[in-house]
């Protein structure tokens, strides 16, 4: 199984090995066993996992003198054992594509419990035919398999590869008739099989080594991506001040937040989080943000704030599994009258800031806060749910802040959180700044509070500030 195409080996560490091993193995004196105690030069040599595997069956058969040498070693993932490289069967056939031992097969299970090499001669496959002629069909037609297999390989004597007791894979000789194997050999082979399960184990170690690179290299490809779908943070106009940001709490995350300039001097503001996180948390919010800005940049005639977060949610049923959902504010703002109309589905209630605490809220009382909670519940789990519109107006110093309950919800390192108080308190403290400078206040404040502590969840924050000329 080709896992990446080219992997390197280190030289001193495999020649170590092949030292200590060989020190251990003094036991070997025959001298075609001796020729294969340092696989270094072959392991330095390969390119490949693959041409390693192929390299070490033609070492071993020039140095036994055998023409029909395989391999086959464990699939740690679906737990059988394909042939991996063979002198008889050529690469990329399709008939060693089909060469695999179930590790429920009487060939492996056999190995498993003997400590010696098993061998099998013509009437050995005679015999185990007959034995198992009266077998129900499939267990019959699972040992013609790996009679096939034997045949195929043209296998005599079958080596158990070992580490710390367990089988990792079984060395496949054909056999010499004209030269038997002696019982000096079979020792000599067994002295050769723990060398061979080193190198293979070190082997696959380096392939999961690689494999954690390349999937490190392909999740800072998506952070990138995920990123550039992010709108530019710090958009000013003259009326207002808007910016963002978003903080993962792995390379990629569920969080989402977007400025889209509409018609007629509107601009949309959302801020959404998808339950979960990591990959799959942001295929998910990809999704997000395809329907909304394909349902606003669709549309040929201004529509109801609630009408367009119903549709995407629609189309959020129709893309996620019932075990997922979404929680999202989004708002449209009138830049020539501060008019703002917004849903709230299910999300943490953004944060108004008026700039005098005279000015009142949508409930008549006094305040320097208000919450912009109405809407309706979270997207993705009711196809026809139903939202409730709410709608203010934002004056000249207004401050807007939406955020995702990673921001809440940070903790210290005695697990208690931010909250809602310290919030406000970063708003207060900088609300007499620009937009930006109020953002940075805000994550700074949640930086220094969680010092020392795990991030547990993404953080997204916008900040919406009316300038003095709107």
């Amino acid at each position: 199984m080709r896992i990446f195409p080219r992997i390197a080996f280190p030289r001193q560490k495999v020649r170590r090995v092949a030292s200590h091993r060989a020190s251990r193995s003094s036991r070997v004196q025959t001298p075609k066993a001796a020729r294969l105690l340092d696989f270094s030069s072959t392991v330095g040599a390969a390119n490949s996992v693959e041409n390693l595997y192929e390299s070490l069956v033609s070492a071993i058969a020039q140095a036994f003198t055998v023409p029909a040498v395989s391999f086959f070693i464990r699939d740690d993932d679906v737990g059988g054992f394909p042939c991996c490289a063979s002198t008889v069967v050529p690469a990329n056939s399709e008939s060693r594509s089909q060469l695999t031992l179930s590790s429920e097969s009487f060939l492996i299970r056999r190995l498993k419990n003997l400590s010696f090499p098993l061998r099998l001669d013509a009437a050995d496959l005679t015999a185990w035919t007959n034995a198992f002629s009266n077998a129900p069909s499939h267990v019959l037609e699972e040992r013609m398999q790996e009679k096939n297999v034997i045949l195929r390989t043209r296998s005599s004597l079958l080596v158990q590869l070992r580490t710390k007791g367990n089988l990792l894979g079984v060395l496949s000789l054909g056999e010499r008739p004209a030269d038997p194997f002696s019982l000096e050999e079979q020792e000599a082979l067994n002295g050769v099989a723990s060398q061979l399960a080193l190198v293979i184990e070190n082997t696959k170690l380096l392939q999961r080594l690689g494999e954690h690179e390349r999937l490190r290299a392909e999740l800072a490809i998506a952070a990138e991506v995920q990123r550039n779908l992010l709108p530019a943070t710090g958009q000013i106009t003259p009326e207002i001040e808007l910016c963002g940001h978003c903080q993962p709490v792995a390379q990629v995350g569920g969080d989402y937040y977007d400025f889209i300039p509409l018609k007629d001097n509107h601009v949309g503001i959302c801020v959404a989080d998808v339950a979960g996180k990591g990959i799959s948390a942001a295929l998910l919010m990809s999704v997000v943000q395809a329907s909304l800005r394909s349902q606003l940049f669709n549309t040929q005639e201004q529509t109801s704030v609630r009408n367009i977060i119903s549709i995407v949610n629609r189309l959020i049923c129709t893309s996620f599994s019932s075990a997922r959902y979404v929680t999202c504010f989004y708002g449209q703002l009138n830049v020539a009258n501060g008019s703002f109309r917004f849903v709230n589905a299910g999300h943490n209630p953004p944060l108004l800031f008026r700039r005098s605490s005279s000015q009142t809220n949508g409930s008549g009382s006094s305040g320097a806060f208000q919450s912009l909670s109405s809407g309706g519940s979270v997207l993705g789990i009711f196809p026809d749910s139903s939202f409730e519109e709410g709608e203010l107006s934002l004056h000249p110093g207004d401050i807007l802040v939406a955020y995702s309950d990673g921001v809440t919800e940070a903790m210290d390192i005695s697990d208690e959180e931010f909250s809602e108080v310290r919030l406000c308190a970063a708003i207060t403290d900088a609300s007499h700044q620009s937009a930006k400078e109020i953002l940075a206040n805000i994550i700074s404040s949640v930086a220094n509070w969680s010092k020392g502590a795990r991030q547990h969840d993404d953080i997204t924050i916008v900040v919406l500030k009316m300038g003095a000329n709107q």
